[in-house]
């Protein structure tokens, strides 16, 4: 993905169809937040392009009744995901190409798992090798490396495609631990999407692939996971919003909103 350009204030209500006092306490309270050093006048209204998504997400649930305070903490996520990859110096393909990586893991540490048990069962005394010949091969056949690139080569995208895996990415990946690279995937997948006609999901209304809100006790924190009301359960969730992102998100950089964008361009710039 391509590194985007800033976005008006301007183009962000047109996408976004937010009404002009929202947009205000919005911004003064810091659910939406201008460029880095974006404070003077020229610049204040100037956003990172993704804040028409977080903006998005945050209208329905503003619509929904959510307070400021709870929109607060949600989109200090999105922001902390996109934090955390960019100080990675990884763009979304990239990152698409590290979580391969971690996917891949997890298949090999299940085939060296498996091995391990055939190796314990031939090498047990009492075994007729020639009646677990298959076995006994499998057993010494056994390479780690040879797997990995297996796995690698099966995954269709990361050889030949934008979300390959490099040297550099593989390097990288070495160096990230999997509790905490995964603690921002989906935050930063969701706030960095930018769906396309014909793109799959696009038009999906199951449930499954809903974005799942909910608040953390009585107070206004919330927390949001992507496909599954499992985590709410774990917080004691009894009640839960669920919105289609994708679909939302669709809207935002898919509706005739371009021309419409600038007739208030000139306010406060």
């Amino acid at each position: 993905m391509p590194k985007q350009p800033p976005l008006t204030r301007a183009d962000i209500m047109n996408r976004v169809d937010i009404p002009k006092d929202v947009w205000t306490f919005w911004t003064r309270g810091g659910v939406l937040q201008p460029v880095e050093g974006g404070r003077g006048t020229g610049n204040r209204n100037k956003f990172p392009w993704y804040e028409a998504n977080i903006a998005a997400i945050m209208n329905q649930l503003r619509i929904l009744g959510v307070k400021i305070e709870g929109m607060l903490s949600i989109a200090r996520v999105y922001r902390d995901s996109i934090a955390y990859f960019e100080g990675l110096g990884v763009d979304r393909d990239q990152v698409n190409a590290l979580w391969q990586l971690f996917i891949i893991q997890g298949h090999i540490v299940a085939k060296r798992t498996e091995w391990h048990r055939v190796r314990d069962f031939v090498n047990a005394p009492d075994l007729n090798p020639e009646r677990f010949l298959h076995l006994v091969e499998a057993a010494a056949d056994y390479s780690i490396e040879d797997v990995w690139a297996e796995e690698i080569e099966a995954a269709p995208d990361e050889k030949h495609g934008a979300q390959r895996v490099t040297l550099e990415l593989w390097d990288l990946w070495s160096t990230l631990t999997r509790e905490e690279f995964y603690r921002h995937l989906d935050p930063y997948l969701t706030v960095t999407e930018q769906p396309k006609p014909g793109e799959p999901g696009v038009e999906n209304s199951n449930l499954e692939e809903m974005t799942y809100f909910w608040r953390v006790g009585e107070g206004d924190e919330y927390r949001f996971s992507w496909g599954s009301s499992t985590k709410a359960g774990e917080d004691g969730a009894t009640a839960m919003i669920a919105v289609d992102v994708t679909a939302v998100l669709y809207k935002v950089w898919n509706s005739d909103t371009d021309e419409a964008a600038g007739h208030d361009e000139g306010e406060g710039e």
